[in-house]
């Protein structure tokens, strides 16, 4: 069984136990208000009560107050700086179901660095390696600027973000990655973005198993980090494949149901404790707060797969979901 758990220490002295899963909040995706704020921050003063072990933020929204720093909100155990590459770039992650008008701010390195100097030395962070959305560089300048980056900046920990070589590539060359992985020893995490990975859910499965197995062959257990998948199918499957942390913005936009994710506006008519007399607004509500207990389940599910490697462990998410999880897994397996 290829599913895992690592333990990491932070320079902080905390100690990070994956799977680990992310909730994300972005500007990207969702309105602003009149003093160009997302609604972003609204959902992120929502959750402060409820998220306490990680959450992942990016440096070009705070830079630009399109989502505020306070520490009241940004409170939780470990906080994921990404370095504004979602932000900058024409691309929408595979939840996007609208893409609103969104001009891209200046941004570049040094302002990245900026938020990063500016960060409270008493909140243990982990920073992403810089990406732009309109440079594209080769895999061995990708490990460089990274290294250079996370050189200056020690006191956090790193999460190295492999990006496509030129922008007329739509996915990662694996030839490349798995030919410079000897080079990523120094790294405390890598990290891929699932849109970047390949065309099905199959193939990048295969995708993050060859990385895992490449990094195990050279004694690199530093855990895989997939971008932009945070959801009841897809962070199980990847999980099973060889990855230990997700992230993403699917919670924010959709509902966690019996194992799947729902329209938001139709949690309301299912949930026992609702109705579909209940306000959408509170609607909303409810369902940040549902899903972030729904990730906290599923990730303690995670680990108890790992010790049992029984399927039905899943079906406490929902009826079955172990024999789904099973029988895709036996296809994953079999096309190794």
């Amino acid at each position: 069984m290829i599913g895992r758990t690592t333990k990491i220490n932070h320079p902080s002295g905390v100690q990070i136990e994956t799977p680990i899963l992310v909730p994300s909040f972005s500007s990207k995706g969702f309105s602003f208000n009149k003093k160009n704020v997302s609604e972003a921050t609204t959902a992120l003063k929502v959750s402060k009560e409820f998220l306490t072990e990680c959450l992942l933020v990016s440096a070009y929204d705070l830079y630009h107050k399109h989502i505020p720093y306070s520490e009241e909100y940004i409170c939780t155990e470990i906080t994921f700086i990404d370095s504004g590459g979602y932000e900058t770039s024409e691309i929408y992650d595979l939840s996007a179901t609208a893409k609103y008008s969104y001009p891209t701010k200046k941004w570049a390195l040094d302002k990245y660095e900026e938020i990063l100097e500016r960060w409270p030395k008493q909140k243990a962070g982990i920073i992403v390696s810089y990406d732009h959305g309109l440079e594209r560089q080769s895999i061995e300048v990708q490990i460089e600027s990274a290294k250079e980056l996370f050189s200056k900046h020690s006191t956090f920990l790193n999460d190295f973000l492999i990006k496509p070589e030129s922008d007329t590539k739509l996915f990662i060359e694996m030839d490349k990655v798995l030919a410079n992985v000897d080079q990523m020893s120094s790294f405390s995490i890598i990290g891929l973005t699932e849109k970047e990975l390949g065309y099905s859910i199959l193939q990048r499965m295969q995708h993050i198993y060859k990385i895992r197995k490449a990094l195990d062959d050279v004694n690199i257990p530093s855990p895989i980090h997939i971008f932009g998948s945070l959801d009841p199918v897809t962070s199980i499957l990847y999980f099973l494949a060889g990855a230990e942390i997700f992230d993403g913005l699917t919670w924010l936009k959709y509902s966690y149901y019996e194992g799947t994710a729902i329209y938001q506006s139709n949690y309301g008519a299912i949930s026992k404790d609702l109705g579909i007399n209940i306000r959408d607004a509170r609607v909303k509500v409810e369902s940040i707060v549902n899903n972030i207990y729904y990730l906290d389940k599923m990730k303690y599910i995670m680990k108890d797969f790992i010790k049992s490697e029984d399927f039905q462990e899943f079906d406490e998410l929902g009826s079955g979901i172990g024999d789904f999880i099973k029988k895709a897994y036996k296809k994953f397996t079999s096309n190794l």
